[in-house]
């Protein structure tokens, strides 16, 4: 194999391990926060991709004006969410909360389905420039698209550890009656929590568009890698979730050099799960 191929591989890898994770940290926050195992957060992948497949191919909107505007478009859906669903499902048995996001799930893929159809979305990507290192020629798109994703994770952080809504959702869960009586807000809490979990979905969904197209199923194909990555994370552990779903991809990269592509990613997925099986509470979990 040569060298050129693994590296360019790998920066695959790396890529897609990005994104995934920017969509595995909204997952792990509404369920850090809430408790909610959201079986819907990959529809809302698939919302950010086909609301921009569809500005841009059908409104011939700019893709740079249409990466917020998707973004914000699903955080505004996952709000809506917050208030119709998440907020009635709090405190109860998890099976409800796993019955009623699979409505969502449901829902939602069926109506992108009636009203977009069957029919893959492609969107051309807005940077056309190839880099050439190592004898390497990378698309310079991925690498904006990586950069972007990036610079998400860095400002989630910074919110969460230097603004008081950020404080408040690092403290609900520590232990939320006390917060609720030192006059914490819990449910604007909560709903801050969903909106950027969407934002992050919508988002994730909007960059991957470009490389991998927009389709209505195309949210089953994450929801899986990303269940996963926050399991092995360690279950509410936002960080941990980014590392391992950055070591998916690189593992998965990796793979790819001597497998097909789905048997890469049978490979890097059976990699991970051997975790479990001495770690586990996640390798970043508690005991």
């Amino acid at each position: 194999m040569a060298f050129d191929q693994i590296l360019f591989e790998l920066l695959n890898g790396v890529i897609w391990g990005l994104i995934l994770s920017i969509i595995a940290l909204g997952l792990g926050l509404i369920y850090g926060l809430m408790g909610i195992i959201n079986l819907a957060h990959g529809s809302l992948y698939m919302a950010g991709a086909m609301c921009a497949a569809l500005l841009i191919n059908r409104a011939g909107l700019d893709f740079w004006l249409v990466l917020p505007i998707a973004a914000v478009a699903v955080g505004l859906l996952t709000l809506a969410l917050n208030t119709a669903i998440f907020e009635r499902v709090l405190h109860r048995d998890p099976a409800v909360s796993l019955l009623a996001t699979a409505g969502v799930f449901l829902t939602l893929d069926n109506t992108v389905l009636a009203l977009a159809g069957a029919d893959p979305q492609s969107v051309m990507p807005p940077i056309f420039d190839v880099l050439e290192f190592a004898g390497v020629y990378y698309p310079v798109y991925r690498l904006v698209a990586a950069g972007i994703a990036l610079l998400t994770l860095v400002a989630v952080a910074l919110f969460l550890h230097f603004t008081r809504y950020g404080l408040w959702m690092r403290a609900v869960p520590q232990a939320r009656d006390l917060a609720a009586v030192t006059g914490i807000p819990i449910l604007k809490v909560n709903a801050i929590t969903a909106a950027l979990a969407g934002l992050t979905a919508g988002l994730a969904g909007a960059l991957a568009t470009p490389i991998s197209g927009a389709h209505f199923q195309m949210g089953l194909s994450v929801i899986a890698a990303c269940f996963i990555v926050v399991v092995i994370g360690g279950m509410g552990n936002l960080w941990g979730a980014v590392v391992v779903a950055i070591a998916l991809g690189l593992i998965r990269g990796l793979y790819s050099t001597v497998l097909s592509p789905t048997w890469s990613e049978v490979a890097a997925f059976s990699t991970l799960l051997c975790v479990i099986y001495f770690k586990p509470n996640g390798i970043f979990g508690r005991r």
